[in-house]
């Protein structure tokens, strides 16, 4: 869609100083391109407007910026960059024929989202948010992306603090949120579950009371959740009490299989993902699907086309082992998922883990707990600030060869020579530890060794 920059300036209540067009937003000079409005943000290290130069050089086509700056490119003047993005999203989401479907939860969002959104496909054109667009900028773009030939969009809400989900569903306003887990993400910030709850709850503020709360009646701090103006939909396992529900379930060799127990009847599923925490996520999706009118016929083939999303449990063979590739972020939650499939994969098991962040001040005994999920695995290479931790818990669980590291390139060094042929590794850690580092380094070294 085309827009005037006087008609945005009117919008957002901003001061059109020269007026144009523009097709799209931008807040990366680097990716700026003819058609974009570059928004000039200000950050905790750097502010936009003084990457103007370098926008306008890759051809934006309009600036908004928050004080006078020398350029000639069209522009408008707004006393805050951030909100008056946030203001145009949250008008722009106004449109009656779009529904949108919120995602939030420690852990889970983005799998989640992506399993809904291949769904939804089947039935409705339907934008989801990329990557890990889902804070204060990423939700505004994401809804800003959303064409006027789709009909629905999945959206992440992601937050550290109180009151971000809040503001994030009041631009939204989500027609049906989805409330995965509460974990230990982020207790750092929010003092304890109880905490993280409170925050992830901020969803409905958005939402009118003819919204719709899926949530995981699994989870011992979300099934507390049972006073709410939105209808509340719950599902799980084994639980006829939810309004869906998963038995017969089965870890296959690659996979799982279960039968779905839905208003409309049962829906036998095989996903293609392992892990029985995907059950969850395929629960969630067959609950909105069925929200937005869907059959089980249409539902079940959403599913089978299900994805993964980049870096989320990747199995993938190299050089004759078996790689699970768990490298976006990581809690205690995860980590017993993904030590879960491990467990369920045939060969000698190894663990490459790197800590786990914002866990505040019982981080050493959450890494020591994670360690003690490790029966069963041979090999632990642990890195970071809570190696040692992870290595306590390890050696209570029986884990003969501990390995403790510093960094990635240490790590993936340390594994170089313990790696076998028919080896499961997972590598997990949270996203700021940069685990895919150590697969980069671990398969280099693999393949100078055979180029020799």
């Amino acid at each position: 869609m085309t827009f005037r920059l006087s008609e945005f300036a009117e919008i957002v209540g901003g001061k059109c100083l020269r007026d144009g067009e523009f097709s799209d937003f931008c807040i990366d000079s680097r990716k700026g391109k003819s058609g974009d409005l570059f928004v000039c943000l200000k950050g905790a290290r750097v502010d936009g407007h003084d990457f103007i130069g370098k926008a306008a050089e890759n051809g934006v086509s309009a600036l908004l910026i928050d004080h006078q700056v020398d350029s000639d490119l069209p522009r408008v003047l707004v006393p805050d960059t951030l909100k008056a993005l946030q203001d145009f999203a949250a008008w722009y989401r106004t449109r009656p024929d779009l529904k949108v479907v919120a995602v939030t939860g420690s852990v889970g969002k983005t799998t989640t989202k992506e399993f809904i959104s291949a769904v939804l496909s089947q039935s409705v054109p339907t934008y989801k948010t990329q990557g890990n667009m889902n804070s204060e900028t990423g939700l505004p773009l994401t809804l800003l992306h959303v064409e006027p030939s789709h009909k629905a969009v999945v959206t992440e809400m992601g937050m550290c603090n109180f009151g971000e989900i809040s503001e994030l569903s009041l631009i939204a306003r989500p027609d049906v949120g989805v409330l995965t887990n509460i974990g230990m993400c982020h207790i750092e910030y929010l003092g304890s579950q109880e905490g993280i709850l409170k925050a992830k709850m901020e969803i409905v503020d958005g939402m009118s009371d003819d919204g719709i709360l899926v949530i995981n009646g699994d989870d011992p701090f979300l099934s507390t959740v049972t006073e709410t103006k939105q209808r509340r939909v719950t599902y799980g396992l084994n639980h006829p009490d939810y309004d869906y529900y998963a038995y017969n379930v089965a870890v296959l060799s690659e996979g799982v299989r279960f039968t779905a127990k839905t208003p409309l009847g049962d829906l036998d599923v095989v996903l293609a993902i392992d892990g029985i925490h995907n059950v969850y996520n395929a629960l969630a999706a067959i609950a909105v699907g069925v929200i937005f009118g869907m059959s089980l016929a249409d539902i079940g083939e959403g599913l089978r086309r299900m994805e993964k999303a980049p870096m989320r449990q990747n199995i993938r063979k190299e050089n004759g082992m078996t790689l699970i590739e768990d490298c976006y972020n990581a809690s205690p939650t995860s980590m017993k998922a993904s030590i879960d499939v491990l467990k369920g994969k045939t060969g000698r098991k190894i663990a490459v883990l790197g800590d786990m962040l914002e866990l505040g001040e019982n981080s050493e005994e959450y890494h020591k707990q994670v360690g003690n999920l490790l029966e069963g695995v041979s090999v632990l290479i642990a890195y970071g600030d809570f190696a040692e931790a992870y290595l306590a818990g390890a050696s209570e669980a029986g884990v003969l060869q501990r390995i403790p590291c510093r960094t990635p390139e240490e790590a993936a060094v340390n594994l170089k020579l313990v790696a076998r042929q028919d080896d499961v590794i997972l590598f997990k850690a949270s996203r700021g530890m940069h685990a895919e580092r150590v697969i980069e380094y671990f398969l280099n070294d693999k393949k100078e060794q055979e180029d020799i």
